[in-house]
């Protein structure tokens, strides 16, 4: 977190990255953080995917961390090597940034700093994506067993679908217009919305 001139508090991928990798020296003035825009297209894109949590082969090409002219052999080799360092896990689905050691610009040698510091940017970004997911999944289970509690023929049936509508449309909400959302601080460990159980 940073103040910002107004007063209020922000937070930037980027600060976070060079506080834990100083030696990720900026080569651009203009390449502070992921772009909205990257965020957007690598969020797009994995909606697209049969598996939208997982990143995938060519997930690095949408999120902004390589170039056009790159996107057949660098993109898939940066999926390999997150792999084999242990960032990316077997199923997928789970990040485990912890794994991004010291020895992190090595394991990815073959793409430039410039690059290196994208892809930090880009894997911290869908980490709290998959976190985001979770409590969203979380708050829908519970609204179904609210649902099953109440029965058919309960009046707030009605407004506990719309919720439901509600919690799918924020899952498929691109980065870029969620207003006035934030992932708790406490993650994967937040509550999710507790909802009143009709039948009490």
């Amino acid at each position: 977190m940073y103040k910002r001139n107004d007063g209020s508090t922000g937070f930037s991928w980027m600060r976070l990255v060079t506080n834990a990798f100083p030696n990720f020296a900026y080569n651009s003035s203009n390449d502070v953080d992921l772009s909205p825009e990257a965020a957007d297209s690598v969020f797009r894109y994995q909606l697209d995917q049969p598996n939208p949590r997982a990143l995938g082969p060519m997930s690095f090409y949408y999120g902004g961390v390589i170039g056009d002219q790159e996107q057949k052999t660098y993109s898939p080799r940066i999926f390999k090597a997150l792999h084999k360092n242990g960032v990316l896990t077997e199923d997928d689905a789970t990040l485990n940034t912890a794994a991004i050691t010291k020895h992190f610009a090595n394991q990815v040698a073959f793409i430039d700093v410039h690059r290196q510091r994208k892809l930090v940017g880009l894997l911290f970004m869908w980490e709290e994506e998959l976190v985001r997911w979770r409590l969203l999944d979380d708050e829908e289970k519970e609204i179904r067993h609210v649902m099953e509690q109440v029965g058919k023929d309960s009046e707030v049936l009605s407004d506990l679908k719309v919720r439901l509508q509600q919690v799918e449309m924020k899952r498929r909400l691109v980065p870029s217009m969620r207003h006035n959302e934030s992932v708790p601080a406490e993650g994967v460990h937040a509550h999710p919305p507790a909802y009143k159980d009709a039948t009490a």
